[in-house]
């Protein structure tokens, strides 16, 4: 998760569909040098509903999804841009790729560039796994469709697992780290991922999901209607350090209208 006055700032710009408010992360962010409960009772005098303090505080675990979305080739495209260019061009991106995550429930856990990872879980999203998975898929498949053929097309990562928000008591500092392998597994599989392309581990339940299968896709509540064409890969060897799996699977939009 970033920084909380990041995450406050990119929900009052771009709005976002789940279930933590800002006035939670204000809270959190006026009262993260507090001890837990004096936390929790300032959310409970503040009437808020204090829920999402299990996995800020208390470290409970949470079974996330993640996507990974970055542009393909994006030192290359950018490498003669100038300073002011590369910011036009980076905000447009976020324009354009961030109201996405937030219309399907997802949440922005970090932005490095190019480079956007979004979350589906608790304390976000209190989704069945299924769920989660679909509104992963049709985030990821929006943002694949609309920027195809742009100079912003996209390459995707999906993964899941189970990870903890870690807070760095000795620091005065509003962050809840996303810490776990399933974090280390997403970094290494963009690395291997295919442009226009949801790429994943050859095990993920994605891959038996209805919606994971060839078939065509159009871009929700788009107007006028965008839509593309999904083809499943065969099974891709890969040998990514750290990493127990050695195949994956893209499914890459072949073509859209």
């Amino acid at each position: 998760m970033p920084n909380i006055t990041q995450l406050i700032a990119l929900k009052e710009k771009y709005g976002s569909k789940n279930s933590v408010s800002n006035l939670q992360l204000k809270s959190l962010n006026e009262n993260f040098r507090f001890s837990a409960d004096q936390i929790k009772n300032s959310f409970s005098y503040q009437g808020l509903d204090t829920r999402i303090l299990n996995f800020f505080e208390s470290q409970a675990s949470a079974d996330l999804l993640f996507l990974f979305i970055d542009i393909t080739a994006f030192s290359q495209k950018c490498k003669n841009f100038t300073n002011s260019q590369l910011a036009i061009y980076l905000d447009k991106y976020y324009d354009l790729v961030i109201p996405i995550i937030y219309a399907h429930g997802g949440e922005v856990e970090k932005i490095m560039g190019d480079g956007i990872i979004a979350i589906f879980g608790q304390p976000f999203l209190t989704d069945s796994k299924d769920v989660l998975y679909s509104k992963a898929d049709k985030c990821a498949k929006d943002i694949i469709v609309l920027l195809r053929g742009t100079e912003r097309e996209v390459k995707v990562a999906l993964h899941d697992g189970s990870v903890m928000y870690y807070k760095n008591k000795t620091l005065n500092y509003p962050e809840y780290t996303v810490i776990g392998k399933s974090l280390t597994e997403l970094y290494r599989l963009e690395s291997v991922a295919m442009n226009n392309s949801i790429s994943y581990y050859h095990v993920s339940q994605y891959d038996n999901k209805e919606f994971c299968k060839e078939g065509a896709f159009c871009i929700t509540n788009h107007s006028p209607s965008k839509c593309g064409y999904f083809n499943k890969s065969n099974i891709v060897q890969v040998n990514l350090q750290g990493v127990e799996w050695s195949f994956i699977k893209h499914y890459t939009c072949t073509y859209n209208t």
